[in-house]
């Protein structure tokens, strides 16, 4: 598959899902609940949507999904590929009318063992915004605009922090929140687009120390992260090695810059 299949395929979900949107007043609605998450009615119309767009070509693959699970389409098929699709990343923004979430979709040749570094170009496309997207030694995109860009106005240093309802929180972090006024502070409701800002230079890191992420969150963010040469890690500074379909509550680290990187690992790292 290429990039361009996955740019029309990740086009096609986009628009139904905006349509969607539009034309009901239900799509928040919670349909199950999950121990650490809930399934919404837009979570499956996004899955439907792959599964048309996929039909609609003749394509048959085994999708890595948040709502699905580990599954191939159609069913009973002889799939040509793996996706790792998360159908809405930040669904709690969608329902509440916060512009800021999105879907994101992974692409990798092989079908089974799926490992972070086998996952070959990916898209994250904003619902209401930008798209961005990466082929694994071909750089990453927005918009058609290679990546990193310069941002033009950027006065302070901006970061994700995500620590609510974590555990334990290091003293560290509390410190540097506490301490640092020449700073900004954005927790936005979607990881995958948190990390796309990373790799655009717009934020300078990402850190989650809740261990709620899971892989098919990160997959397709990862890559375009990882193209504009930048880093991401768990807490101990370990890259994700782990197949993408079996990473689950874990805590992370992306930035662009090796010295922000650092600064943030020597701070969740001191207890």
């Amino acid at each position: 598959m290429e990039i361009e299949d996955l740019l029309e395929i990740s086009s096609e979900i986009r628009d139904s899902i905006r349509t969607y949107i539009s034309e009901s007043t239900d799509h928040g609605v919670v349909i199950k609940r999950r121990e650490q998450d809930v399934t919404r009615k837009i979570d499956l119309f996004a899955e439907e949507a792959l599964e048309n767009a996929l039909q609609s070509r003749n394509l048959c693959a085994r999708i890595i999904s948040e709502e699905l699970g580990d599954h191939v389409y159609p069913e009973g098929g002889e799939p040509e590929f793996t996706l790792i699709f998360d159908p809405i990343d930040g669904s709690t923004n969608a329902t509440l009318g916060i512009p800021f979430f999105c879907s994101s979709i992974a692409y990798s040749p092989n079908v089974e063992h799926i490992m972070f570094d086998d996952v070959q170009a990916s898209v994250v496309a904003a619902i209401y915004g930008k798209t961005y997207y990466a082929v694994k030694g071909k750089h990453a995109w927005v918009d058609g605009t290679q990546l990193p860009r310069t941002v033009e106005g950027k006065t302070k240093r901006a970061f994700s922090i995500y620590t609510y309802g974590a555990d334990s929180i290091p003293e560290a972090m509390m410190q540097f929140l506490k301490g640092n006024r020449n700073m900004v502070i954005r927790v936005l409701g979607s990881i995958a687009l948190e990390m796309c800002l990373v790799a655009e230079g717009a934020l300078d890191a990402v850190i989650d120390v809740r261990n709620l992420v899971n892989g098919y969150d990160i997959a397709g963010a990862y890559l375009i992260l990882k193209e504009t040469g930048g880093i991401i890690t768990d807490l101990d500074g370990t890259e994700f090695g782990t197949e993408v379909g079996e990473t689950h509550n874990v805590s992370l680290i992306a930035a662009l810059k090796p010295d922000v990187y650092t600064q943030m690992l020597d701070i969740v790292s001191s207890q």
